[in-house]
């Protein structure tokens, strides 16, 4: 059964840091863009920053403002657009029961990893490591042809989706449910309710900023947490700004030697995190490579 039809409504929020006002062309031009599909899009309340303050609002009324799309049943998927830091400021408003009720993925990358995830450890409802945002950048003939695909062809699992090359740096095959996505902001669960279990997962992992001491010290705190022991494997998205420079060690390396004693597989692909040919990656469903 497919996400959307002709027809069908759309909310647009910003639980991490509020869009800039300035800019509404972009949303307008994105709404205009969603209407050649036939989708209307809705904006929650809380989507442009208020004032002289990074927040489209307090953590309570993004969270109410989250339930209200949510609750309207014209509404078949959540769209964030936005980003940075904030996402896990709303987590303690958000009535996981009404989600719960009213099934629908909830669409957003970056710090919306920390949304994705919660949401999925408290609900079991897969949500989606996607932006649609893409839909206005370089790429975007190939990314409406994805969008269609996403969002009104029928699909059941992760590999369905899976139609991008990815190499293996160790082992030929892995196999769990998807978790994870941008490493700083999905470490943001750590010791908290929301986190997901490594057990039987499949550990997405990708990053806009952090060099290789940052990326080391995520790594670090993943092995220290157990999750480089009791995933079933581990699969790398881009990491922008390490690979944009000429630094060492590489993800790829930092990866391949924390997970050594444990010998579990690691692939690698450039088509998943901030670029604007990026995929889409459901959180939350099982993935077979």
């Amino acid at each position: 059964m497919s996400i959307l039809h002709k027809g069908d409504k759309v909310g647009f929020i910003a639980c991490s840091d509020g869009r800039d006002r300035s800019k509404s062309r972009i949303y307008l031009t994105l709404e205009n863009m969603l209407a050649q599909f036939g989708v209307h899009a809705v904006y929650a309340k809380t989507f442009y920053a208020v004032g002289n303050s990074p927040f489209s609002g307090t953590p309570e009324e993004r969270a109410t403002e989250l339930m209200k799309l949510y609750q309207n049943k014209e509404i078949k998927a959540v769209f964030d657009l936005s980003g940075g830091n904030a996402a896990n400021e709303l987590l303690s408003f958000i009535n996981m029961a009404v989600i719960k009720e009213n099934p629908k993925p909830f669409v957003g990358i970056s710090d919306l990893s920390v949304v994705n995830n919660a949401l999925f450890t408290l609900t079991g409802i897969t949500n989606l490591h996607y932006q649609v945002a893409n839909l206005l950048g370089p790429d975007n003939e190939f990314q409406k042809e994805l969008f269609t695909k996403v969002f009104f062809d029928e699909w059941e699992s992760s590999n369905q989706l899976i139609t991008y090359p990815y190499k293996w740096l160790r082992g030929s095959s892995m196999e769990g449910t998807v978790i994870g996505g941008n490493v700083r902001c999905f470490l943001k669960l750590a010791g908290t309710r929301y986190m997901p279990s490594p057990d039987d997962k499949l550990l997405f992992l990708e990053s806009l900023g952090g060099g290789p001491a940052a990326l080391a010290s995520y790594i670090a705190q993943l092995d220290q947490l157990g999750f480089l022991e009791r995933c079933n494997g581990i699969l790398l998205g881009t990491f922008t700004e390490m690979e944009q420079s000429t630094g060492s060690p590489t993800v790829e390396e930092l990866v391949l030697t924390a997970t050594e004693k444990y010998g579990i597989p690691v692939a690698k692909t450039d088509k998943l995190g901030h670029g604007p040919d990026s995929h889409c990656l459901p959180i939350g469903l099982n993935l077979r490579l």
